[in-house]
Parts: structure tokens; C-alpha cells; sequence
């Protein structure tokens, strides 16, 4: 285009959308002073102005930092309202093109109680507008009670096979939600029983999250920000992102999907209080967390844990998941080629590894050894011990109260989850802990801590006698170990899956790579941050 002796180009993967505009036409005008003096005899004339817009705006997206999108205006002026109508025409067929996969359909589900119950007016306010800005049908469903959204996915009351995403207006909780409902009706439609060991099948459609919870995890991971206007814009754009989902099985029973934390110990503890405390509001949370860091309670079990195939992979490694992340490619691409395949590989610890499991045995008394029978890979390892916190993540959990995140380099999609183990320890040593997960800093110096980087995991409470006759048959288990272990077994936690209770201990977990595509691109790399805004729209103007 060119625009007052300025050549600019717009990036047509970066145009929200386009509409008219009435931009007055220019024309000479007669003025009459006071003293003038009018020729009677000279005629006048009317000059007709045309009624239609004569000329259009182009929204684009801008970057104004810290991971924040926003909207500008780029306004066109045309000769006439045929030529307007016609670009506008044009700009429109070109973004429905399918190179862009941008959804034509949503059906968005708002739970009008999130963001102290400002969920819906923060929809049709800030969202709605630029849905109807980029021509996108959307069927808006408001859920009327827990489960709603996914009782009417699982039932297929929306037909899903007609529509190119689901939206949900709230927090982790009502992604949760939507996640369970969508992989189960896909599961179902093709008759496949959601069982122990299953495969899950990922779907066709895409989900997207307009942060308005309490919480708002996979948005700022995802993103790098929790806000509401950025959102929007990644599911408009029609971004893709693929997450890695867990399946979580109790007592060899599949029970539900999980895709940011599972957490036992202090975690569990913790959501158990807060859920007998609503009524405080989001504040249960700190309460709660008080309580349960003061009470230090530590719980006997027993972990298997199977570990990633690459051994240069590890939650200390420092490498970032950033919107196109290589590791996590390569891992799509691995898992297109043959979602049936099972992995097996020579297994192989790191020094690194090592030197960790060395110094976690002087607190936990555990013993690591290979497994026989189903865990006859020499990846698998097994640690018994007793534990204040025992947390899996499958990203990095970052949130606004810790940028970092739990794991500050776990992946989106590589297929692996980071294992991150608390052996009992004092108050202090724990507070430490948790200070340093909170920044973001180097955690791998505690010799309470162990972190792995695993595929699947298995837990059990060592509570039961029959447990204790399993564990003695296992070698190198000292007796004098297996009289306390009998001695002081009489509690268990409970696990916070994705902030939702699982009351039994006892459970399995796999990761499932890439299973779920979200309107999202992944956090954009700082330092491409600059680069980007020039190239948006080059050179900078507001009108024509």
C-alpha cells in the first residue's frame, strides 16, 4: 500500500479484523466575509456527497510489553464507497483463508461466578466486541452449577463436530472442566472405555481461556501474561499450542485429566482445608497455607517413578519453553509419527541425578533400586521414604504471584512432567523451599529435594501391613526400617489434582504428549519482543 508518499505493509497474520469508516470528503467551500460582494448572476452549485463510508480501518495487534497484546487502528482513505467496499471485502476472504486456521464457531461457556462474579460483564464488555469485530459466531452458554460444561460436552448436547473451538470464561478450575468433558465425549464417540493403561485420543477441536479466576495457570504459561484482552486476541489469531495432559488412575481406576499440578502433602493438605473455608473468599488460600506450612506434616509411601529417555533433560537444565520451543517440536513431531509406539530405551542417569538421589537418601531412608515384574524398564526407579511434599507438574505453572512458576523450565509439550520430591525436614529447611520456588531460584542444592524428569509415577501410602510385606521383599531394606515404617503409618494427605480433591492416596500417573491444542502460541521470547513490534506494521501511522 502506499500512503502519503509512505510504502507500509500490514502482516495479515496480525489484522484483528477490518470495518468502515465515514471519513468526511474533502471539498472547497465558499466563505462570504462581511463586506463581500455576491454576483447575483453567477450561478451556484450543490455538491452531493456520497452516503456509504469512504474509507475503512484495519485492526491490527500491537506489543506494549510485558507479553501484553493490544488493539490500534490503521484508518484507509478511498476515492469512493465502491472502492471501500471492495478492499474491506477483499481483507475479509483473505483471513478466512484456512492457511490461518482462525475459528469461525466458538461455543463459549462463562461461569458467572468467577472474578468475584464479574465473569459475564468482563465478557461482554472486553471480549464479545472483538469476537463480533473478526465475524465469529459464537454460542455463549453460562454453566449453572459444577460440571455443567462438562456434563454437556460428554452428553455431545452441542455437537461438536459443527464447531472449531470451545472458549471458557473463568479459572483453572472451568478449564479443568471443559478438558475432562471434551477428552471423555471424544473417547466415547469412538467407543473406546476410559480404563487403567489407556490410550486417550487427542481431539479435533481447539480450547481457548478467558482469564477470570482466582487462579489463571495455564493462561500465564501459556502466554506469559493473565490478561484478558491478550487472550482474546491469541484465539481470534487462531494460534495453536499443543499441552501435555496426565492421566490419573486411583486404585488401578482412571478417575479424570490433569494438566498443571499434583500435589501431595502440604499441597493436599492445603486445598482440603481451603474447601471447608469458602466463604472466606480467595484468602482460604493464605490461611490454609499457614496452617498446613505450621502443622509439617510428613507421610510414608512409596514412588515409582519412570525417567525421560533423554538424559540431557532435567528440571535444573535451564532451557525455557518459549513459543517455539525446539524440544517441545521435536516432541510433536515424534509423537505424529506414531502416537501407538511404545518408548523403549536404555536408561540412563546423569551424574547429576546421582549425586541428587545420594544426598535425598540421608533424609528419607529411601532405597533406589530397578523394578521386575510391569516395571521391568531399567528407567523406572523406586524411593520409600517419608515425605512433607511430593508435587508433579506437566508445565511451569507460572502464575502472577510466582512469574516463575513451580518449575520454572518444564515444557508444554515435550511429554514428560517434572517430579519434584520433599523428604521430611525441618520448618525452616521447607520455608526455604518454598521461598525459592516462589523466585524462581536454584533449588537443586537442598538435600531434601529431588527432582526428576519423568514420564509416569505411581504412589502409595505405606499404611497397611500387606504393604509392609511388600515392601520386605524388595532387598536391601534394613529391618529396624521395616518395625518404623509399621510403628508410625497411621495418616495419609490427600493429592490436589488441578485444585480438585482426590481423597485416595493411592494413585497412578502417565503423560500424554501434545493430547490438547489450545488458542494459544506459548510464551513469545523477550528478546524477539522488539523485533516483532517493528515488523507489525512498518512505518507506524494511525491515518491516511
Amino acid at each position: 500500500m502506499y500512503l502519503s508518499g509512505h510504502e507500509a505493509s500490514l502482516d495479515l497474520r496480525e489484522v484483528v479484523g477490518v470495518k468502515a469508516v465515514k471519513i468526511p470528503a474533502k471539498s472547497s467551500t465558499l466563505s462570504f466575509g462581511k463586506n463581500a460582494k455576491v454576483d447575483e448572476n453567477v450561478p451556484y452549485c450543490i455538491e452531493m456527497q456520497p452516503i456509504g463510508p469512504l474509507g475503512f480501518s484495519v485492526v491490527i495487534i500491537t506489543r506494549p510489553g510485558n507479553h501484553r497484546w493490544r488493539c490500534k487502528q490503521v484508518s484507509f482513505q478511498c476515492k469512493d464507497s465502491s472502492l471501500c467496499h471492495q478492499w474491506i471485502t477483499a481483507i475479509k476472504e483473505a483471513l478466512k483463508s484456512e492457511a490461518f486456521c482462525r475459528p469461525k464457531k466458538l461455543v463459549v461457556f462463562v461461569n458467572p461466578f468467577s472474578g468475584k462474579k464479574k465473569a459475564v460483564k468482563l465478557y461482554r464488555d472486553k471480549v464479545l466486541p472483538l469476537f463480533e469485530l473478526a465475524d465469529i459466531h459464537v454460542t455463549y452458554i453460562e454453566t449453572e452449577r459444577q460440571n455443567h460444561a462438562r456434563d454437556l460436552l460428554v452428553q455431545n448436547s452441542l455437537d461438536l463436530k459443527r464447531i472449531d473451538g470451545l472458549v471458557c470464561v473463568g479459572g483453572d478450575g472451568m478449564f479443568s472442566e471443559v478438558l475432562n468433558g471434551l477428552l471423555t465425549f471424544t473417547a466415547h464417540d469412538l467407543h473406546i472405555e476410559e480404563m487403567d493403561r489407556f490410550e486417550p485420543v487427542a481431539p479435533d477441536i481447539r480450547i481457548g481461556i478467558i482469564p477470570a479466576g482466582s487462579t489463571n495457570t495455564i493462561v500465564y504459561t501459556t502466554t506469559g501474561t493473565s490478561d484478558v484482552v491478550t487472550s482474546t486476541l491469541h484465539i481470534i489469531l487462531g494460534d495453536q499450542i499443543g499441552i501435555d495432559v496426565n492421566s490419573v488412575n486411583v486404585n488401578d481406576q482412571f478417575v479424570r485429566y490433569s494438566v498443571t499440578l499434583l500435589g501431595y502433602g502440604y499441597m493436599g493438605d492445603l486445598l482440603k482445608d481451603s474447601d471447608n473455608k469458602r466463604w472466606m473468599g480467595p484468602s482460604r488460600y493464605s490461611w490454609s497455607g499457614t496452617k498446613s506450612f505450621l502443622a509439617n506434616n510428613a507421610y510414608y509411601g512409596e514412588i515409582k517413578y519412570r525417567l525421560s529417555s533423554n538424559s540431557d533433560s532435567h528440571p535444573t537444565d535451564a532451557v525455557k519453553c518459549y513459543s517455539g520451543c525446539d524440544i517441545c517440536s521435536m516432541a510433536g513431531q515424534s509423537n505424529s509419527r506414531s502416537t501407538s509406539k511404545v518408548e523403549i530405551s536404555a536408561g540412563r542417569d546423569t551424574d547429576l541425578q546421582l549425586d541428587e538421589q545420594s544426598d535425598f537418601m540421608k533424609h528419607s531412608n529411601s532405597q533406589s533400586s530397578d523394578l521386575s515384574g510391569s516395571y521391568s524398564d531399567s528407567n523406572w526407579r523406586t524411593v520409600i521414604g517419608k515425605f512433607v511434599a511430593v508435587n508433579s507438574v506437566t508445565m511451569s505453572c507460572s502464575c502472577d504471584l510466582s512469574p516463575p512458576g513451580m518449575s520454572p523450565y518444564c515444557h508444554l509439550g515435550d511429554g514428560c512432567m517434572d517430579l519434584i520430591m520433599v523428604s521430611q525436614c525441618s520448618r525452616i529447611e521447607f520455608l526455604k523451599f518454598l521461598l525459592r520456588t516462589a523466585k524462581g531460584e536454584e533449588r537443586k542444592n537442598l538435600d531434601f529435594i529431588q527432582m526428576h524428569r519423568v514420564k509416569e509415577f505411581s504412589f502409595r501410602p505405606l499404611t497397611e501391613d500387606s504393604d509392609l510385606l511388600s515392601i520386605s521383599s524388595e532387598e536391601n531394606i534394613p529391618q529396624s526400617k521395616k518395625v518404623k515404617l509399621k510403628r508410625q503409618t497411621s495418616r495419609t494427605s490427600v493429592w490436589n489434582c488441578d485444585g480438585e480433591v482426590i481423597d485416595q492416596p493411592k494413585i497412578s500417573v502417565r503423560v500424554h504428549c501434545q493430547l490438547v491444542k489450545l488458542f494459544a502460541r506459548g510464551v513469545e521470547d523477550p528478546s524477539l519482543q522488539d523485533d516483532q513490534k517493528r515488523n507489525c506494521c512498518s512505518p507506524s501511522f494511525d491515518n491516511s
